[in-house]
This record gives C-alpha cells, structure tokens and sequence, in this order.
C-alpha cells in the first residue's frame, strides 16, 4: 500500500513560498518538489527534517536475507 505523501505550501505577507514535505523519506523529497522549485524561482534556503535523514522506503524494502 502506498504511503501518503503531501506537499504544504505556506506563502508569506513578503510573497515568500515555503514548501514542507511529508511523507517522503531521504533525499526523495527534493525530487518531490522540483516541478514546484522550478516554476517558483530560486531557492533561497533549504532545511532538512528529520525524515530527509531517513533511508528511502525502496531502500528499507532492499534490505534483507538473500536465503
């Protein structure tokens, strides 16, 4: 079954847009929100959550006994 995955997007008095992902682990989350990144402009700060520090749920799947 798959995980859900969201996008938040707070946009700020300043015009500034923050996107949080959830529900993607690993590095994954940037690939989440390129389509959005590149349409929006230049990113000007990038802070990970714990979750970006996460193995990837194909590769927690990978792991295992070859037997």
């Amino acid at each position: 079954m798959a995980k859900k995955r969201d996008i938040v997007i707070t946009i700020g008095p300043d015009g500034n847009v923050q996107l949080t992902v959830e529900g993607v682990a690993g590095p994954d989350c940037m690939d989440f929100t390129k389509f959005l990144e590149d349409e929006l402009g230049d990113v000007t700060e990038r802070t990970h959550t714990s979750e970006y520090y996460c193995e990837t749920e194909e590769a927690v799947e990978t792991v295992g006994s070859t037997e």
